[in-house]
């Protein structure tokens, strides 16, 4: 009998070849940083011990001498020792909460558990995964390797938890983004200024373009919820160019959008001193789909009746 042909496997694309190399550049990174937790560990307890005996150290100095006279110099120089002890006492306080940071930031397996919203170039969500990215990292005490223009230290600690905080950027983007900004031998802080370069290429033109899809846009046949929504979302992505748009302009444009159903709703917000929030006026235009939906309801039912 003729033997059975082999199928070639099956050719990756080199999007998807370059998206598995990102894949696995960050699962790598995420396994050598895991390695450190012993290390932080075992520096952890050395720092506990170290404080033990500083606090030994300093209740001994305080024990009262066998003379009853004691000179100025000696009063002085037993206070600076004192002070001394203290500050040593609480360098090693904080080395050892920092040291128990790390080693937790380490410990975290999925950052998107921490980090829920996934940054995406077509999104306009910039502002809200920055905020939740530098809050993370900030818990951990990890800031500094994302918002400092330092130069890569040679410490292995050091360099295990920017790999640690680099693996957390690329986790909690788009796959196409993170294929377009994964670079070897880059540090955390080169990762993120290549996700802002991302953000904010061409930020002048998109910004005029968005700003002029929000000065004409309108409601026509969208809910209250959906015609907000996309107004929301249009003024975020405003936000993020580098544009804020007042709270003032934002009801301005939402008022100036609804459609002829809502004209009653419409009179009483442009005539409301203060200016309504938008929140609230939201709230409003809502409360009066509503009652127009019900009014509607009963009459169909009244004429079938």
């Amino acid at each position: 009998m003729p033997r059975p042909r082999l199928l070639p496997p099956p050719k990756l694309l080199p999007s998807a070849l370059e998206r598995n190399a990102a894949l696995a550049r960050a699962a790598a990174t995420e396994k050598e940083a895991q390695t450190a937790a012993l290390e932080l560990d075992a520096a952890a307890a050395r720092a506990r011990d170290a404080l033990a005996r500083a606090v030994q150290e300093r209740s001994a100095a305080g024990a009262p001498a066998d003379g009853d006279d004691e000179d100025d110099l000696s009063d002085h120089a037993s206070d600076h020792n004192d002070n001394t002890d203290l500050h040593q006492a609480l360098l090693l306080q904080e080395a050892a909460a920092i040291a128990n940071l790390l080693s937790q930031a380490v410990a975290v397996q999925n950052i998107r558990n921490l980090v829920t919203v996934v940054l995406d170039l077509n999104a306009g969500n910039f502002n809200r995964w920055r905020d939740q990215f530098l809050l993370i990292v900030g818990k951990y005490s990890l800031q500094h390797h994302v918002m400092q223009d330092l130069p890569a230290h040679g410490f292995p600690d050091w360099q295990r938890m920017d790999c640690v905080v680099k693996s957390w950027i690329l986790c909690t983007i788009s796959d196409d983004l993170a294929a377009t900004i994964s670079a070897r031998n880059s540090t955390a802080r080169d990762t993120w200024r290549a996700v802002e370069s991302q953000i904010f290429n061409n930020r002048e033109t998109r910004a005029l373009l968005l700003d002029a899809k929000l000065c004409n846009f309108v409601q026509g046949d969208l809910s209250i919820t959906d015609y907000c929504k996309e107004l929301k979302h249009m003024v975020d992505t405003l936000g993020d160019l580098g544009e804020v748009v007042t709270e003032r302009t934002l009801i301005l444009n939402l008022i100036r959008g609804l459609n002829e159903r809502f004209k009653t709703v419409d009179m009483h917000l442009r005539r409301g001193r203060p200016f309504p929030m938008f929140l609230d006026a939201k709230a409003n235009l809502l409360l009066e789909e509503l009652t127009m939906e019900n009014t509607s309801s009963s009459q169909s039912t009244a004429e079938r009746s």
